[in-house]
């Protein structure tokens, strides 16, 4: 497992040079897309979509050969809320206010946190138009053990429920057909929530939203008092 994660994190790296190449090309392209009509027009907008979801693919590649390969800092206390509010507010665009009915806190590492919520909110972009809310809850589980919940909604075509257990397996983007446009994902996206979140001894998984869409739920263990 190491040594095929080490293989995979080379390959990666020697692809960041001509795939920067590529991105910065297909960039100058897309700005004379107004000059290129037609069937050529066509073949371009493929042709740049292909290279960012190529990138995305290359930089989520490193993510997962970096996770096996490195060991963890040491964790930290972290507020899920402030951590939460942090990457909805440095998203372009508009954003959607964090609901908080508490404000938990976990012990962990802070940057496979941020990619978790990064990689949520992108895949309900991709798939939904953008989350419709965004949720951080403190609950007790069944053994009387606190967990910091995260539930990221969207108003898109929802996960038909016997695919829910396999959208989270690297390179799977079949599970959300009928999604707004064209998948441009690299397929790992969720693989790395499913994989941080486990470095934290929590959970992740989708269900049905109440009143149609997804739930994206994220459940981690809150720091002791």
């Amino acid at each position: 497992m190491l040594k095929d994660a080490r293989f995979a994190g080379d390959v990666s790296h020697e692809l960041r040079s001509p795939l920067t190449t590529m991105v910065n090309a297909a960039e100058v392209l897309n700005r004379r897309r107004a000059e290129v009509p037609g069937t050529a027009g066509k073949a371009l907008e493929l042709l740049t979509s292909e290279v960012d979801r190529f990138a995305r693919m290359v930089v989520d590649l490193l993510e997962i050969s970096r996770d096996q390969q490195v060991d963890d800092a040491p964790p930290e206390p972290i507020d899920l809320v402030a951590l939460v509010r942090n990457v909805v507010s440095a998203r372009p665009g508009p954003s959607v206010p964090v609901e908080a009915a508490a404000s938990p806190q976990v012990l962990g590492d802070r940057r496979r946190l941020d990619r978790v919520v990064s990689n949520l909110l992108d895949n309900a972009e991709r798939h939904a138009g953008g989350a419709a809310r965004v949720a951080v809850l403190a609950r007790t589980g069944s053994a009387g053990e606190g967990l910091a919940r995260l539930e990221v909604d969207d108003a898109g075509p929802g996960v038909p429920a016997d695919l829910r257990d396999r959208i989270f397996d690297r390179f799977d983007r079949g599970a959300r057909a009928g999604s707004r446009g064209a998948d441009t994902g690299s397929g790992l996206g969720l693989a790395l929530v499913a994989q941080h979140v486990q470095r934290h001894r929590g959970a992740a998984w989708v269900e049905e939203r109440p009143g149609g869409g997804a739930r994206f739920v994220v459940e981690i263990p809150e720091a002791a008092p």
